[in-house]
C-alpha cells in the first residue's frame, strides 16, 4: 500500500453478511467454503488506453476475437449490451487465472455496493441476510426499517421476491429464491427509496409461508449498539458491527451515554464484525491503545510502513475485555491484534478469522472496479496472522488470525449474531465476570 496522496479510503472487509439493498461481500462463514474475504485499500487510478502501437499480441488477439465474436456469430446479436457483458467476462476470466480468491473485478452494483459499505448508509428495506447451505435467511431485521416494522424476523428463510413496477407500484414479477445465490437475491430486494417490493418467507413453526409488501427507504443501519450488562457491578457491554465513517463518533457517544450511568468496566463485542474502514480501524484501535504503531502494513516491495495511533479521546481508567469469535475479520482483527500486543486489554472468545492481505481497489471506466492484492499487514509486534494456503491456494482456517487470551466456547442455544440473548450468551458472561474480576483486583487497562 503506497502512502500517497492519492489513495482513498482504506477498507478491510470480510462482510459478515448482506444488508438488504446493500450487498456488502462474503461472509467469514461463507469464505470459508468458497475462499473470498476482503481486505481493501481504494486508490484512484489514471489509466491511460494503450495505443495501437503499444497493445501487445495478446491483446490484439483478444480484439480481434471480440470483432470476429460481433459480426459473425449468429445465435445471438453481439450488441453493445453483449460486448458489455463478454468484456466483462473477459476481465474476470484474466483475474480468475491468477488463482488468488481474494482479488476480483466489481461490476456497477457491486462497486456501488461497496461505496456504500464505507459510508454506513444505503437504500432498501432495512435486514442483514446469509447464506445458509442453498438458501438465504435474514440474520436480523435493522431497527426502525421498514423489515422490522412489517415483521420481519430473524431466521425467516426467503422463499420468493416480487418485482413491482416503479411507476404504478403493481406487482409484476415473483421470482423464486430458494437455491439462488445471495447476490441475487439481493439484487432483486434492493431498490430506490419509495418503491415496492414484495417478499415471500418460510418461518419456523409458521402454517404457511408469509408474504410482506415492503416500501423501500433510506437506511442508516446503527453501527454501535450499547447498554449495561450487568447494572450491578457497572460492566458496560458495546457490540461494534463493522468500522465505517460512523464508527468513531457513535463509540464515543455509547462510551459516554455508559459512563454517565456509573460505568466502571467495558465489554467491547467484535464478535460477527467483519471489518471495515482502515482509517476507523485505527480511530477505533487509538482509543484503546496510548501510542505506537497500531498495524504494519508491508507493501509489495518487502517494505513496511507503521500506521500509528491517532490523537483521539482514549477510554481511560476502566478494564477492558474484547470478545472475538471466528467470524472477527480483518479490521475486527487489527483492533483486536493491537489491543493485544499493548496489553491495552484482555481478548476473550475463540481464535479470528485470519486474514491479514491487503486489496486495493481501482475505480475503472463505466463505474466498475479491480479488487487486487497489493500488501500484507501484520500486528504491532510484527506478527502475520494471515492464514496459510493449500495447493490451490484456498485459505487454510485457523493456521492464522488471533487467539483468545480466555478461550470460550458459546452456548449451543445462543442463535448467532442475538446480541439480545443474554441468557444463552456464554461468551458474554464470561467476558462480564473477567471485566468484574479485574475491576475488583484494581485492573486499568487503558491508561493515559
Amino acid at each position: 500500500m503506497n502512502i500517497r496522496s492519492r489513495i482513498l479510503p482504506v477498507v478491510l472487509l470480510a462482510s459478515a453478511a448482506f444488508l438488504l439493498g446493500l450487498t456488502s461481500g462474503p461472509s467469514p462463514r461463507s469464505a470459508r467454503r468458497s475462499g473470498h474475504p476482503i481486505d481493501i485499500v481504494l486508490r484512484s487510478l489514471g489509466v491511460q488506453a494503450a495505443s495501437a502501437e503499444d497493445t501487445d499480441a495478446a491483446f490484439a488477439a483478444y480484439s480481434e476475437a471480440l470483432d470476429v465474436l460481433k459480426h459473425e456469430y449468429a445465435p445471438v446479436a453481439i450488441d453493445a449490451k453483449k460486448t458489455k457483458d463478454l468484456t466483462y467476462a473477459a476481465i474476470e476470466g484474466m483475474l480468475a487465472s491468477l488463482n488468488d480468491p481474494f482479488t476480483g473485478f466489481l461490476d456497477q452494483d457491486e462497486w456501488r455496493q461497496m461505496q456504500q459499505t464505507t459510508q454506513g448508509s444505503f437504500e432498501g428495506i432495512g435486514a442483514v441476510l446469509e447464506p445458509v447451505g442453498k438458501d438465504v435467511r435474514v440474520v436480523r431485521p435493522l431497527p426502525g426499517s421498514p423489515a422490522t416494522k412489517a415483521g420481519v424476523k430473524a431466521g425467516d428463510t426467503i422463499l420468493s421476491v416480487g418485482t413491482h413496477d416503479i411507476k404504478t407500484g403493481k406487482l409484476i414479477k415473483t421470482t423464486p429464491t430458494l437455491g439462488m445465490d445471495i447476490s441475487s437475491v439481493v439484487k432483486l430486494i434492493k431498490g430506490p427509496k419509495g418503491t415496492r417490493v414484495t417478499i415471500t418467507m418460510l418461518r419456523r413453526g409458521a402454517p404457511k409461508p408469509i408474504s410482506f409488501v415492503l416500501t423501500r427507504m433510506h437506511i442508516e443501519p446503527p453501527v454501535v449498539t450499547s447498554k449495561m450488562a450487568d447494572p450491578a457491578r457497572k460492566v458496560g457491554h458495546i457490540v461494534l458491527n463493522e468500522f465505517n465513517e460512523k464508527s468513531a463518533v457513535q463509540l464515543d457517544k455509547a462510551v459516554s451515554d455508559l459512563r454517565a450511568q456509573g460505568m466502571k468496566g467495558l465489554v467491547f463485542d467484535l464478535r460477527y464484525n467483519p471489518g471495515g474502514l482502515l482509517t476507523a480501524a485505527v480511530e477505533v484501535a487509538s482509543r484503546f491503545v496510548s501510542s505506537g504503531p497500531v498495524v504494519l502494513v508491508q507493501e509489495k516491495n518487502g517494505r513496511r510502513a507503521a500506521i500509528r495511533t491517532r490523537r483521539v479521546q482514549r477510554y481511560t481508567g476502566i478494564p477492558i475485555v474484547v470478545l472475538i469469535n471466528e467470524n472477527s475479520a480483518s479490521a475486527s482483527e487489527i483492533v483486536a491484534g493491537a489491543i493485544k500486543d499493548t496489553k491495552a486489554g484482555t481478548l476473550v472468545g475463540k481464535h479470528t478469522f485470519g486474514k491479514g492481505l491487503v486489496q486495493t481497489l481501482f475505480p475503472l471506466a463505466n463505474d466498475t472496479a479491480l479488487r487486487l492484492t497489493t500488501a500484507k499487514y501484520f500486528t504491532p509486534s510484527g506478527r502475520d496472522i494471515n492464514n496459510k494456503f493449500d495447493e490451490e491456494h484456498r485459505p487454510i482456517f485457523n493456521t492464522g488470525g488471533i487467539a483468545p487470551d480466555i478461550e470460550v466456547e458459546q452456548s449451543k442455544l445462543w442463535l448467532d449474531q442475538d446480541f439480545e440473548d443474554t441468557k444463552n450468551d456464554t461468551q458474554l458472561a464470561r467476558a462480564v465476570a473477567e471485566v468484574h474480576k479485574q475491576m475488583t483486583a484494581g485492573v486499568v487497562s487503558v491508561r493515559p
